[in-house]
C-alpha cells in the first residue's frame, strides 16, 4: 500500500509535472505569436502561474530553449522506437527524415527558436536537452558495423558524427530561410545517404548510391517544376499587361 506520505509527495510531482507543462505550452504559443523574445511575465500569465513559479520550474531563457528541444527530441525517441525498425540504414533514415518533418510541422515555432540556439548561445542550451538524435545514429552506425554494412576503416562514432553535422548544415539553411521545406528534408537525405554512400560496403553501397540518385532525380523534377511555374506565371502577367 502506498502510504499518505508517499501518496502527497506524488501528488506533488503530478501538480509540478502539469505546472511544467502548462509553462512549456504557454511559452511555445507565445513563440508563434510574437518571436523568441517572450518575458517570463507574459508565459506566466498565459500559463496561469505566477513569475516565480516559472523560474523554478523552467529556469532562464537558455534552459527554456533547451526543455523545448528536448520535448521534440524525446517525441522522435519514441516514434522511432514505435516503428520497430531492424535495418540501421532504415534507423539513421527515419531518424533524419521523422526529425526534419517534426521541425516543419511546427515551423511557426522552430523557424524562431533554432536561429536563437546557434552559437554560444546554443552551448548553453545543450544541457538541458536530455536527449541527442545522434545516439540513434550512433546506435545505427554501430550495429551497421558490427554486421558488416560499413566498410572495415569506418568509425561508427565518426560516421554519426558527420551524419549530425550534415543534418545540421540542412537544418539551419532551412532556419535562415535559404532551403524551402521540401529542400530541408532532400538535402538531410542526401547527405545522409551521401556519407552511407562513401562508407558502406559492397551492396551496400550500391543501395546507398541509388538512394542518392533517387534523391537528386527528385530534387531536379522539383526545381523544374518551379522553373516551369514561374515561367507559367511571367506568362500570364505578360498577357494581362
Amino acid at each position: 500500500m502506498i502510504g499518505q506520505g508517499e501518496a502527497a509527495v506524488s501528488q506533488r510531482e503530478r501538480s509540478k509535472a502539469a505546472r511544467r507543462g502548462a509553462i512549456l505550452d504557454a511559452a511555445r504559443s507565445l513563440i508563434r505569436e510574437h518571436g523568441p523574445q517572450v518575458s517570463a511575465e507574459k508565459i506566466a500569465q498565459r500559463a496561469g502561474v505566477s513569475t516565480a513559479t516559472v523560474y523554478n520550474l523552467i529556469g532562464p531563457r537558455e534552459q527554456l530553449l533547451g526543455l523545448l528541444l528536448s520535448d521534440l527530441f524525446e517525441d522522435l525517441r519514441a516514434t522511432i522506437a514505435a516503428m520497430n525498425l531492424a535495418d540501421p540504414f532504415l534507423i539513421g533514415d527515419a531518424v533524419v527524415v521523422v526529425s526534419a518533418r517534426m521541425f516543419v510541422a511546427d515551423a511557426s515555432l522552430w523557424l524562431n527558436v533554432l536561429p536563437e540556439i546557434r552559437g554560444a548561445f546554443g552551448v548553453r542550451v545543450q544541457p538541458f536537452v536530455s536527449f541527442q538524435p545522434i545516439n540513434l545514429q550512433r546506435q545505427a552506425m554501430q550495429t551497421a558495423k558490427d554486421i558488416g554494412m560499413l566498410i572495415r576503416s569506418a568509425d561508427a562514432e565518426m560516421t554519426a558524427t558527420q551524419i549530425y553535422a550534415a543534418y545540421n548544415g540542412a537544418l539551419f539553411l532551412w532556419a535562415g530561410g535559404y532551403l524551402s521545406d521540401e529542400g530541408f528534408l532532400n538535402q538531410a537525405k542526401a547527405g545522409y545517404w551521401a556519407i552511407l554512400a562513401a562508407l558502406g560496403s559492397g551492396d551496400h553501397r550500391r543501395r546507398a548510391l541509388r538512394e542518392l540518385s533517387d534523391l537528386h532525380s527528385a530534387r531536379a523534377r522539383a526545381l523544374l517544376a518551379e522553373i516551369d511555374l514561374k515561367t507559367a506565371r511571367s506568362s500570364t502577367d505578360h498577357v494581362r499587361i
